[in-house]
């Protein structure tokens, strides 16, 4: 079959979000031989993309990077223009499928669909509109929002085949207008052979940035305010109380941060965390592999409740034990006690307890760490979800 796949994320290097899921799927797409262009942003030219990919054909389009402070103004000026030559990619090449990463790429395959004579198939990890009131120094956020939640709901109602990453996901979009038959779920995932034990090049890490430091607590990804990643700040004390030689390590960057460093500064917590700003994707699991435990943050809200994240997956594939929100999605896939233990979204108290519980075990930490690597191994490896994702869009052309 052709098949058009567009994310409009950085997809060549990978960046995190949804290029992990997206490039598994276009290196399942491209070794069962279909036909695959890739429409996409990209920080390397064509020919070195068609190199990584394997794909027939690359479209690039405009980027804008989720650390940039103006990024939501230049969401709302290079998305149309992103959507446009999508759209006049469709409906020039005709593919078959049309697969799209969330709901603006899926409003371009929504849009050229008709004229393309094509199958529009969604990929929906994220409601973003949902984000938006985050952002509330912005006076138009609401605004956006309210057009941005219109054009999502679009989306989900007139896709072809929603493919999603959770049950509770799936019954969200049936509740918005999604027709039961329509919506998948494919989790997230890991790739096992990327995401693994570094033990050597993490002893080298930890020398450089906690020499002598006796746990490190890591928190990883995307720093930004939706996710309510301050709440380590208010945990960390108690922490620090019952394990007194404990860093925390924040990896990566976000809008969330510059308030995040005060506030480590006014608790007079500074000298017990670490922040490394934007590592390149290929280090993150060194830097899991020098850690004891991972943190996956997440509030008591819709747009975080049906939702699994990876590091969640990546924490697991580094034989690291995690402490993650008592959410719906997350209950899904986290087997407390076995592979991690859950805190209550917005409770300091709690996080810092949990976190406590797997600190003074090793042991248990241990064997957390064992069964994340086997359940990664077992269920969530991309080869195998990538896999199981194409069967879907091969299906839908056969019925």
């Amino acid at each position: 079959m052709q098949v058009l796949v567009t994310i409009f994320e950085q997809l060549v290097p990978i960046s995190g979000g949804g290029t992990p899921r997206i490039s598994s799927i276009i290196d399942i797409l491209v070794k069962k031989g279909h036909e695959v262009s890739v429409a996409a942003p990209f920080a390397a030219d064509i020919e070195e993309a068609l190199q990584i990919l394997k794909c027939d054909k690359v479209l690039p389009l405009k980027n804008v990077s989720r650390l940039d402070k103006n990024k939501m103004k230049k969401y709302a000026f290079f998305h149309p223009l992103n959507i446009s030559k999508v759209v006049h990619e469709a409906i020039k090449s005709k593919p078959d499928l049309i697969i799209a990463h969330n709901s603006i790429a899926g409003l371009a395959a929504i849009l050229a669909r008709k004229a393309a004579k094509s199958l529009a198939v969604v990929d929906m990890t994220d409601l973003i509109f949902e984000y938006l009131s985050s952002y509330d120094e912005h006076a138009w956020a609401s605004q956006l929002q309210r057009i941005g939640e219109k054009v999502e709901n679009k989306v989900i109602r007139e896709s072809d085949k929603i493919i999603t990453i959770s049950q509770t996901m799936k019954k969200t979009l049936i509740q918005k207008g999604a027709k039961p038959t329509k919506v998948d779920v494919v989790y997230d995932g890991v790739k096992t052979e990327v995401f693994r034990p570094r033990r050597k090049e993490a002893e080298m890490l930890r020398q450089k940035y906690a020499e002598g430091i006796e746990n490190v607590v890591m928190h990883h990804g995307v720093i930004d305010p939706q996710d309510h990643p301050e709440i380590i700040v208010d945990a960390a004390a108690d922490v620090i109380r019952e394990h007194p030689n404990t860093t925390f390590w924040l990896i990566g960057d976000g809008a969330a941060l510059p308030s995040i460093k005060e506030k480590t500064k006014k608790k007079g917590l500074k000298k017990h965390f670490f922040f490394s700003g934007w590592i390149p994707f290929e280090d993150v699991p060194t830097f899991i592999s020098a850690c004891d435990v991972g943190l996956v943050i997440l509030p008591d809200i819709r747009s975080a409740k049906i939702r699994v994240t990876l590091k969640g997956f990546e924490y697991w594939a580094c034989e690291k034990p995690v402490v993650v929100s008592d959410l719906p999605a997350l209950r899904e896939i986290v087997e407390p006690w076995k592979t991690g233990l859950f805190y209550k979204p917005g409770d300091p108290k709690d996080l810092a307890k949990k976190t406590c519980t797997l600190l003074g075990d090793k042991h248990l930490c241990a064997r957390m760490g064992e069964a994340g690597r086997k359940v990664v191994e077992e269920k969530y490896g991309w080869n195998k979800l990538a896999a199981q994702f194409v069967s879907i869009c091969e299906g839908m052309l056969k019925s």
